[in-house]
């Protein structure tokens, strides 16, 4: 699917899309064409006015998997990613955009939230695109950029529900948790950081397309995005802590079976002993008394007896 709009003299409108490419490359308004998982025959015929190199459309329609951002002289190709957080892993969509002076292009498969959200506020806030394309741009990175808080916030959670658990008996399924939701986090990582260093920048005085009085907003958006770097980084360590934490409760558990076992044998080695005495084929004096047999359990009592409260006394029970 794509979706055009052009800024003129008259106001911000839908367009058709040739129509939006041809006012782009006439100079005539600000325009934003929106491609939703076009493939890449139709990407380039119709951005052939706008003279685009073709490794940059060839790049646009492939998963590249990394923010970064390519200066071209008259535009700027980047890419960013939209994040969702499904259970304990994210859900990244990879987002690209061309910056010209007159022109937004913009490329993802699926609907991403950001897209739409610019989508619906420029029917109400045409100054969005009559303003020019870059400011256009800063209000798809700044809503983008907004949706990656409630991950931060979910993730937060997570982490001090899995500390409440860490304690309990079902350690499997904890350690699982922490391992899946450890593995998400290394996923957002390995996205935020080179995100933020592309949003970085965005904000120097290289690049044509965006203009100065723009930077300072930008530079808002990389300080969100740096909170958001540091938030992940200090949860990697706090998960690294649950793991150690869990590895060394589930120690403590087995010490804590292993000594009750021992007391439970040490408590039965004297009743061992009597019972292989008394149960060998001989005739003891005992076995001639009438209450021989109570002599025998009599003696086992006291000798469990003893030997707990000597490990009692040793504090080792």
């Amino acid at each position: 699917m794509i979706r055009a709009w052009l800024a003129d003299a008259a106001g911000a409108r839908p367009a058709e899309p040739r129509e939006a490419v041809a006012a782009a490359a006439a100079g005539r308004g600000a325009v934003w064409i929106d491609f939703d998982g076009e493939d890449e025959a139709n990407v380039c015929a119709l951005l052939e006015p706008l003279a685009i190199h073709p490794l940059v459309l060839e790049d646009m329609v492939l998963e590249v998997n990394r923010p970064k951002v390519d200066y071209y002289g008259a535009y700027l190709y980047l890419v960013v990613h939209s994040a969702r957080w499904d259970e304990d892993r994210p859900v990244l969509r990879e987002v690209d955009v061309l910056l010209g002076e007159r022109y937004l292009v913009t490329y993802h498969d699926g609907a991403t939230r950001s897209i739409d959200a610019a989508q619906a506020t420029l029917a109400r806030r045409p100054e969005l695109l009559a303003a020019g394309p870059a400011h256009l741009l800063h209000y798809v990175l700044d809503v983008l950029v907004d949706h990656w808080m409630p991950i931060v916030d979910q993730i937060a959670d997570e982490v001090d529900a899995l500390e409440e658990r860490l304690f309990e008996q079902r350690t499997r399924v904890v350690r699982e948790r922490v391992v899946r939701l450890k593995r998400g986090m290394s996923a957002l990582r390995r996205i935020v950081g080179p995100q933020r260093d592309t949003v970085l920048a965005l904000t120097r005085d290289e690049f044509r397309p965006i203009p100065a009085a723009l930077r300072p907003y930008l530079r808002d958006v990389y300080d969100r995005l740096a909170r958001v770097s540091d938030l992940l980084d200090s949860f990697r360590e706090e998960i690294a802590a649950l793991l150690d934490l869990q590895l060394a409760a589930a120690s403590n558990r087995l010490n804590d079976v292993i000594r009750r076992l021992t007391v439970i044998a040490t408590i039965g080695l004297p009743l061992t002993i009597i019972t292989s005495y008394y149960g060998m084929n001989f005739a003891f004096a005992e076995y001639r008394w009438p209450w021989g047999h109570l002599w025998v359990l009599g003696l086992m009592a006291v000798s469990a007896l003893v030997t707990w409260l000597l490990l009692r006394w040793r504090r080792w029970s």
